[in-house]
């Protein structure tokens, strides 16, 4: 019966937006939207790129308590979470390893040069979100490397708005609160407030989270290695972002943030698959970044700069292994340069140009993988023109560059041809993305190192990959939305850690004899296929009443000409559906948010660990706003059928959670 669920959500959602139904049209107005999927603004129907955005007011209605838990409704990304909550989750687009997508935040990186796992702690509340844009496939020749199956550029309210001219209006511009608790203890708190003075703007906000978590049975136990029966996976987050722009003049403007983020969080079996995994962590980060922008006719030129400073502390087992402790540092600078030609009205809507360099410098103390540095850069190139007959073409080439002696020509091209009702587009281009600080030096300084712990490899080649798309957007009547698109990636030297014999590592000298590590390496080359789809559309039933559904399928198919045990390549859904419905009135709101995920099963009974073949998850969110105030309560149940399943093998996901709250909003 659970097999022929996701089938009968599709078969639903097309009888209701079929062209038979009798209830009101309305329109997607979804082309208008302004993204930067290359950098350059354009619409969405004018990028060439398969883009999804989530607006403020999206995040506000959804049920969901984090980035990633947002991004699972979205065709072509798949999540591999730890934890829920926001706690720590691995991002892949369209079958991507989690290291091979770019995060990033008001036009800086925000990926973690220790670790990709840490990519998806988001240093701001998510009520000072104003836009996500998901930008699936490569984009390295416009933001760098790292953004090889795709990029989440999450886009604050005040970066948005930072060249509004606010005039002579002084006073409050917008405040928010939720406020919540639930099963567990756990406590939740997001908030933020904006207020502007003649050509000031001053942004500010906290979000909390904390739970005790829930109570595991511990297979320490039952081994005879831990005192401790069970286990708790708590977690306790908190993050305090503030915001200062100015518009100088009618030319210039400036905008800086930023912020501190707090993480502690029990961390057992997510990164080992030993029995001596008694893992704690803490994560501590401190954070600004700025944007100075001049624009005059038909020139723009932006200067972007940001620096990070993340302190982690991990405790695997003080008993059989020392605490570590990483320190990094990363220093990001972007110059732009913007220059829109004079376009003939007879032929071209506008043509842009765009030109510009960028730095990135890292660098890390280590008690467990020592003290380095590295840095990378690039120089790039960008156009794009529309033509009156709808023809838009974007083409961009990057020269990239690091301090390990790689030097890489990047290449691509998208195209986008609109015909009214239906908008076809394509794009190809190269992307590459070299090995982080923990790929290339974990536990490289630990004596006599445990079996099945990672172990990094300071001699990696850069991952180098070629990736394809094509794909239309159709609106066959004004309710209905249909997006599919196919896409092949073929990758070379792709950075994974592969289950191998101390005897054939030859670069650390820590190992114990004839014992099996997971050992970063390059595996051969690998290429995933694939098709995603996803439908959309809303229907008003008369004055202030509306249903919207979203619902999306991805397939991929990954392989690799290695016969190697590999620990993230192919860790991903080979069919994924999602589906979400909402009723929304006046005075009520229900949304619920469903998936189902088709994996190669895996099993390590040692830590109790079992991904599942397959799994249906559903969340719902109930609101209610009896009064005309901007005061709302709602009901938010969390995995409300109670499966049972991990997505990392030993780290059991939340199972039922029930919570309620308050928001808030002027």
């Amino acid at each position: 019966m659970k097999n022929l669920f996701p089938p009968f959500l599709f078969l639903f959602s097309f009888l209701l937006f079929s062209p038979y139904s009798t209830l009101a049209q309305v329109s997607v107005e979804l082309d208008s939207i302004t993204v930067t999927a290359s950098r350059i603004s354009t619409d969405i129907s004018e990028s060439g790129k398969s883009v999804s955005v989530f607006t403020r007011e999206d995040i506000r209605q959804m049920p969901v308590t984090s980035l990633d838990e947002l991004l699972r409704s979205l065709p072509g990304v798949n999540i591999n979470a730890r934890q829920g909550f926001g706690v720590q989750a691995d991002v892949g687009i369209r079958g991507s390893t989690y290291s091979q997508v770019l995060f990033m935040l008001d036009n800086v990186p925000l990926n973690d040069p220790l670790t990709a796992h840490f990519n998806t702690n988001i240093p701001v509340s998510l009520s000072e979100i104003g836009q996500i844009e998901l930008i699936r496939g490569p984009a390295s020749t416009s933001f760098g490397a790292d953004a090889v199956g795709g990029v989440v550029h999450i886009k604050t309210n005040m970066y948005l708005e930072r060249e509004a001219d606010t005039g002579e209006h002084r006073g409050l511009n917008r405040a928010s609160a939720d406020l919540s608790g639930g099963q567990n203890n756990l406590q939740m708190a997001d908030a933020s407030v904006g207020v502007q003075s003649n050509q000031w703007r001053f942004s500010a906000s906290v979000r909390s989270s904390r739970s005790d978590g829930e109570t595991v049975p511990n297979p320490g136990f039952t081994e005879g290695v831990s005192d401790e029966q069970n286990y708790n996976t708590y977690f306790d987050l908190t993050n305090i972002s503030a915001a200062l722009s100015q518009r100088i003049s009618e030319n210039w403007s400036w905008y800086v943030r930023g912020g501190m983020d707090q993480r502690d969080f029990n961390a057992r079996y997510f990164y080992t698959r030993n029995i001596f995994d008694e893992a704690v962590e803490e994560i501590s980060s401190k954070w600004a970044l700025s944007a100075i922008t001049h624009a005059r006719g038909q020139h723009r030129t932006e200067l972007n700069t940001s620096y990070r400073q993340v302190n982690d502390i991990f405790n695997f087992n003080s008993v059989v292994s020392p605490v570590n402790e990483h320190t990094t540092g990363q220093l990001f600078l972007n110059l732009s340069h913007q220059y829109e030609l004079a376009a003939d009205s007879d032929r071209f809507n506008y043509i842009r140009l765009m030109a510009g360099g960028q730095f990135l410098n890292k660098t890390i103390e280590s008690t467990d993988r020592g003290d380095h540095r590295d840095g990378s850069g690039g120089l790039y190139a960008i156009g794009t023109a529309t033509w009156v007959n709808g023809l838009s073409l974007t083409s961009s080439l990057r020269l990239q560059f690091d301090s390990f002696g790689n030097t890489d020509l990047l290449p691509q091209l998208s195209a986008a041809y609109n015909l009214g009702t239906v908008t076809f587009r394509s794009s190809v281009g190269r992307a590459i993305r070299t090995g982080d600080f923990t790929e290339r030096y974990i536990s490289s300084e630990i004596p006599d190192l445990l079996p099945q712990r990672n172990i990094g490899n300071p001699d990696l080649a850069p991952e180098r990959s070629t990736t394809v798309d094509a794909g239309l957007d159709w609106s066959p009547f004004q309710n209905l939305r249909i997006s599919p698109t196919f896409f092949y990636r073929s990758s070379s030297n792709l950075i994974d850690y592969a289950l191998t014999n101390s005897t054939q590592i030859h670069n650390a000298s820590n190992l114990l004899p004839n014992e099996d590590y997971f050992y970063a390496m390059n595996i051969s080359s690998s290429s995933a296929k694939g098709v995603e789809v996803l439908t959309q559309g809303t229907l008003n039933f008369g004055t202030n009443r509306a249903l919207s559904t979203q619902g999306g399928y991805t397939y991929i198919h990954t392989t690799s000409d290695q016969e190697t045990v590999s620990r993230y390549i192919a860790n991903h859904p080979s069919h994924q559906v999602s589906f979400g419905l909402q009723f929304r009135n006046s005075w009520l709101s229900v949304h619920s948010q469903s998936e189902y995920n088709v994996r190669s099963p895996e099993a390590e009974m040692l830590v109790n660990g079992e991904v599942p073949s397959s799994y249906f998850l559903t969340h719902l969110r109930l609101t209610v706003s009896p009064f005309q105030s901007g005061i709302s309560f709602y009901t938010r149940i969390m995995n409300l059928t109670d499966t049972q399943y991990q997505e990392i093998l030993g780290a059991p996901m939340p199972g039922r959670w029930i919570m309620g709250g308050v928001q808030l909003s002027l």
